[in-house]
């Protein structure tokens, strides 16, 4: 029982050892990207669940905007893990993510506005390229240190 104990005691320091390391690093994009994404699920688990036509504020409505936010989070933490195990990296990750959010609501945006299928879903890819190039940008951008003075 002993050599078990040791083996977990090792795993725990080594992950508590990477993780205070990993505290030194800003992370605005992951912060960003968690805010509205999800800020995002909360907003469609409400409105699947009145489109579907449940009150909620009424028990049974209240219960299936709970399962429709659970659902549409473990897909989103689902794919971040896969993203993960394939070794992309925790801020294109984030972008990725935050540009697939994001990206869609500027496609609605622009056919809300002038009624074109085609130039919406063209705004709607190039919204999404800018807010991943915005993201990794101010990302490198904060991560920069400043000049040390001689």
């Amino acid at each position: 029982m002993k050599i078990v104990d040791r083996k977990i005691d090792t795993a725990v320091q080594s992950y508590w050892r990477r993780w205070m390391n990993s505290l030194e690093r800003p992370r605005v994009t992951v912060i960003l990207s968690n805010f509205v994404i999800t800020f995002f699920i909360l907003f469609w688990a409400a409105s699947l669940t009145t489109q579907l036509g449940y009150d909620l504020k009424k028990g049974i409505g209240t219960l299936i905007f709970i399962g429709i936010w659970f659902l549409i989070s473990l897909v989103v933490f689902s794919g971040s893990r896969l993203m993960a195990k394939l070794g992309v990296d925790r801020v294109i990750r984030s972008a990725l993510l935050l540009a697939a959010v994001i990206g869609p609501y500027f496609n609605l945006l622009a056919y809300r506005a002038w009624n074109q299928p085609t130039l919406s879903h063209i705004l709607g890819f190039v919204g999404s390229i800018l807010v991943f190039l915005f993201c990794v940008i101010l990302d490198k951008v904060v991560l920069r240190t400043p000049a040390q003075p001689e």
